[in-house]
């Protein structure tokens, strides 16, 4: 007899063997993601993402998103430049996290691509490094 418990780890192992290690990982960098959201962005930019009026600019809707190589630099770098979000200027600088590591960085670009962008599929750690490479600090 299988107990309640079993069951569940079963349909859990039945269900992850029919995920792709693409959704697998999605899935993983999303989770990840979420946490270091929280922990580094939501405070300014709000866990619903529409940020504070007037002061730090919405994630919602934003055309920044879209840019994953500008995101990633914005991310680690920070920014001091004025910006134009949903037709709204927002002029307020965002600090730079220089302790976030690659792998973060990817992490929370999926979070916001999946969540707020029209992205299904995670940020590689590689396309990360690439960006960061390219980009000047601050």
């Amino acid at each position: 007899m299988i107990r309640p418990a079993g069951a569940l780890l079963v349909l859990g192992l039945l269900n992850n063997a029919c995920q792709s290690s693409q959704e697998l990982k999605s899935e993983q960098y999303f989770a990840e993601g979420y946490q270091l959201y929280t922990t580094y962005c939501s405070n300014c930019h709000q866990t619903d993402g529409k940020g504070m009026s007037g002061l730090y600019p919405p994630l919602v809707g934003s055309g920044q998103l879209t840019a994953k190589s500008r995101l990633a630099c914005i991310i680690k770098n920070g920014m001091s430049d004025t910006i134009m979000v949903n037709g709204k200027e927002f002029s307020r600088p965002m600090p730079p996290n220089p302790k976030l590591k690659d792998l973060e960085i990817a992490e929370i670009v999926t979070y916001l691509n999946m969540k707020w962008g029209k992205d299904s599929v995670f940020t590689s750690i590689e396309f990360v490094e690439k960006s960061l490479k390219d980009c000047a600090p601050n």
